[in-house]
């Protein structure tokens, strides 16, 4: 009889965790989301206002505990920045000599969004607590409390999973498909807000639609960049031999991340996850997937042409996103306009 080591039972855990979690927001998305007045520490708010506020706060709660790989990174990059006596960056990003730094690793200021998105996530769970919120506001922020709450779980899940106990290849893929599942939640999130039919730019937009899309965009492309990692890691030992792949798998992962980003924005009219695809890729392109023992053995050339490749698609979906964002502010002088130049043909 075989039996399980305590690293394969903590990726089983993990994984059923995250599976039964998708299951329970599925099967009462309803009761969560209801409007039943419930009373704690003097305040009573709806049931779906104490969910968003309960998710928001596990959330927070599960990334301030220390010891994932991400941390334990930022420590090596520090004891280098101070072994060549330089300050350390507020952004170290990935060491050059990690295991875990693929072909599609950004560079270390991308991860200056991460205050970004909880600032605007704090805002959002404070915007949707108010007493005063108007009907459609109601509509989105109760809409989307179910995802936001499967999200949030998720990324608690991603912050037991993405740690040292699972760096080995056969678990490490579990805190990319967490990313992935946890994308596709705070799409539902998203989806939940814009059937209220929030315009923009309300109170209701910037304090409950843009939050949740800002986050939905960086975690699609941390899914990208984990998913990638995983090849790094899986072939690390011979990864000279599995260059090519891991290139083919670059080139696809900007290309798939720019159609998705495109796609998003363009089905919802709105800049905001194109935007942050955007910045990942522009950040991917930055750090030119630069790997020591490759670059020994491969030379710089074919690095050159991903971190090119990464650049073009970053540049494509930026166009759609200034597209996107200028067209509000440009369509109620078209009329007029195409009005003039009628009259001048005529």
């Amino acid at each position: 009889m075989v039996v399980p080591s305590p690293r394969d039972l903590g990726a089983a855990i993990v994984t059923a965790a995250g599976c039964l979690a998708w299951w329970g927001v599925e099967k009462f998305a309803g009761w969560l989301s209801a409007s039943t007045p419930a009373s704690l520490a003097g305040a009573t708010l709806a049931r779906w206002q104490w969910v968003n506020i309960a998710a928001f706060a596990v959330n927070v709660v599960s990334v301030a505990i220390p010891g994932r790989i991400d941390d334990e990174m930022a420590e090596q990059m520090k004891k280098e920045a101070k072994a060549r006596k330089k300050r350390p960056s507020v952004a170290p990003g990935v060491p050059k000599d990690s295991i875990y730094r693929s072909l599609v690793t950004p560079a270390g200021w991308a991860f200056l969004i991460w205050p970004v998105i909880y600032l605007a996530e704090s805002v959002f769970t404070a915007a949707q607590a108010s007493a005063a919120l108007d009907s459609v506001s109601t509509a989105a922020y109760s809409s989307a409390a179910p995802w936001w709450l499967l999200a949030c779980a998720l990324q608690s899940l991603w912050c037991v999973a993405f740690r040292d106990w699972a760096k080995a290849p056969e678990h490490f893929w579990i805190s990319g498909a967490l990313l992935a599942a946890e994308s596709v939640a705070l799409g539902r999130a998203v989806h939940a807000v814009d059937a209220a039919r929030v315009a923009f730019p309300s109170a209701a937009y910037w304090c409950g639609r843009f939050p949740l899309a800002l986050h939905h965009g960086w975690i699609t492309a941390a899914a990208v960049v984990n998913v990638n990692s995983w090849l790094a890691v899986s072939d690390y030992p011979n990864e000279i031999s599995s260059a090519e792949f891991q290139a083919r798998a670059a080139f696809i992962s900007h290309a798939a991340a720019a159609f998705i980003g495109c796609r998003v924005s363009w089905m919802t009219k709105d800049p905001t996850f194109a935007g942050v695809i955007a910045w990942a890729l522009y950040a991917i392109a930055a750090d030119g997937g630069w790997r020591k023992r490759l670059v020994e053995r491969i030379g710089e050339e074919p690095l050159r042409a991903i971190a090119r490749n990464a650049l073009f698609h970053a540049r494509v979906a930026s166009a759609l996103c200034v597209y996107l964002a200028a067209k509000p502010l440009v369509d109620p002088y078209l009329p007029d306009a195409a009005a003039g130049l009628f009259s001048l043909k005529r």
